[in-house]
């Protein structure tokens, strides 16, 4: 009987091992990606660089704020005309060694300029995906570009993102932080590599950068001393997952109300506007912070998926120690 219920034990233990396979990653984050790419305009990618890019970023108590600022550079001598465009959300790689996944929640008040005039955005219908690079569907906010040749374009956007709705998860385990997302990786369409990348990111809403949980540390971001703005860079590179930016601050803001902090999208822009206009001093002082994709692991994480096989399991095991049981009941008898 011993060596059953040590059997039945063994099970249950490889069974709670297999099945301890939960995808981590970061979910409902804000953020985004930048690039398109359609198979009729994909020569035409591999014609233009992108050959710096800046992007600032401000976050606020449940959201964030983003400018982009991207010098885009036709290096052939043929005129080119092709589409450029945001996801406006869907899932990634992240860029932790777990096989993280990275979702994206939608982007809101999208406006973009080329060499500082208004662009139309040719549509915006939303609707979910998966992919990267996703071909012919309605999940990206478009619009037109032209290039001379040998020219350049300067090519702005600005959007806000909900980053309160975040939830981060490894095992299964969980928490709720405020998450923003920027995706670089997107950018290995353009014609490579991109010489330099600054990020800088502005705490607001009283925040400190002791505020943040956990932020990509392939940046060197760095502190501004007296304020709470972060710098960092990259330089010469072909974006991978593990380029992408991720940072996790502050505490998940109850009863958040996105739809009001919508309403104040002029002042939130000029702004970040300021911020990108602001002269960096030289002197900057180090900055850590923790891995964004790392979170305390809680043993009450586990009850669930213990239930959860207990209600698979227990059954047919309950079944077979009574047919056990039976069995060594008819044997005994017989045998006397």
């Amino acid at each position: 009987m011993k060596k059953i219920v040590s059997f039945f034990g063994l099970f249950l233990i490889i069974v709670f091992c297999c099945s301890n396979v939960s995808q981590p990653g970061i979910y409902n984050s804000g953020g985004t990606a930048f690039s398109m790419l359609f198979p009729e305009d994909s020569l035409a990618y591999k014609k233009v660089q992108m050959q710096e890019e800046s992007i600032y970023i401000q976050l606020y108590k449940g959201y964030a704020v983003v400018k982009g600022t991207y010098k885009m550079v036709n290096t052939s001598s043929e005129k080119l005309s092709f589409r450029m465009g945001y996801p406006i959300n869907g899932i990634y790689n992240g860029g932790d060694h777990h096989l993280n996944q990275v979702s994206l929640d939608s982007i809101y008040k999208f406006k973009v300029k080329s060499n500082h005039q208004n662009v139309e955005i040719l549509k915006s219908k939303f609707e979910d995906t998966n992919e990267v690079m996703t071909f012919n569907n309605d999940n990206w906010l478009l619009w037109k570009m032209n290039f001379l040749p040998k020219s350049i374009n300067i090519v702005e956007v600005y959007f806000i993102v909900n980053t309160n709705n975040a939830q981060i998860t490894k095992g299964y385990s969980s928490a709720n932080f405020n998450v923003f997302t920027y995706l670089l990786e997107s950018g290995k369409v353009w014609k490579q590599p991109i010489e330099s990348g600054n990020f800088i990111v502005e705490l607001k809403d009283n925040l400190k950068l002791e505020n943040i949980q956990g932020i990509s540390d392939h940046f060197g971001f760095k502190r501004v001393p007296n304020k709470e703005i972060l710098a960092g860079s990259k330089i010469n590179f072909s974006p991978k997952p593990e380029d992408n930016l991720i940072i996790t601050y502050s505490e998940t803001v109850e009863n958040f109300n996105f739809e009001t902090v919508l309403q104040n999208e002029v002042t939130l822009y000029h702004s970040i506007d300021i911020l990108s206009k602001t002269v960096l001093p030289f002197n900057l002082e180090k900055f850590t912070s923790n891995n964004p994709y790392e979170i305390k692991t809680d043993a009450l994480a586990y009850l669930p998926m213990i239930l959860t096989l207990a209600v698979i399991y227990l059954p047919v095991i309950l079944i077979g120690l009574l047919l056990f049981v039976i069995f060594r009941f008819v044997y005994k008898k017989y045998k006397r």
